[in-house]
């Protein structure tokens, strides 16, 4: 049996330099697969007011926890309010978005992606855009 050897490590949030991942979303990637992690990657994303996600769909599993603010989170055409502490699961392949419900004061969410799909198989996360229509209608009312 072969045992993989992992090394604690820590990510400092003031050292990690943020990127803009879509207009007024910044993401820090807090533990990402280069520094060691073999199954998960995890980060934090702040929202200006009213800034969103596109709706989009991921290759793997994904959790968020929201930290400040409040959130909608679209999912398969329902609209759910979230507030610090709330948290989401979203299964693969399942289009979603996070929107910060406040025009007014600022959001900031903890995410957290498997590296391994639904076969336990090593894969790199993907973020596909897809429809916005994708998030708001019922999987049932989709062409």
């Amino acid at each position: 049996m072969h045992i993989t050897k992992y090394q604690p490590v820590i990510s400092r949030y003031k050292e990690v330099k943020p990127f803009e991942m879509d207009e007024g979303v910044l993401f820090h990637d807090m533990m990402i697969q280069d520094m060691g992690p073999k199954t998960i990657i995890v980060g934090l994303a702040t929202f200006e007011p009213g800034k969103s996600l596109p709706c989009h769909i991921h290759n793997v599993e994904e959790s968020v926890t929201i930290l400040k603010g409040h959130a909608f989170c679209d999912v398969d055409g329902v609209r759910t309010s979230l507030e610090p502490y709330d948290t989401s699961f979203i299964p693969a392949d399942i289009p979603h978005r996070f929107v910060n419900a406040s025009d007014t004061e600022g959001l900031i969410i903890l995410w957290a992606y498997s590296q391994v799909d639904i076969d336990l198989n090593h894969v790199d996360v993907e973020r596909i855009i897809v429809e916005t229509d994708l998030c708001m209608l019922p999987k049932s009312q989709r062409s």
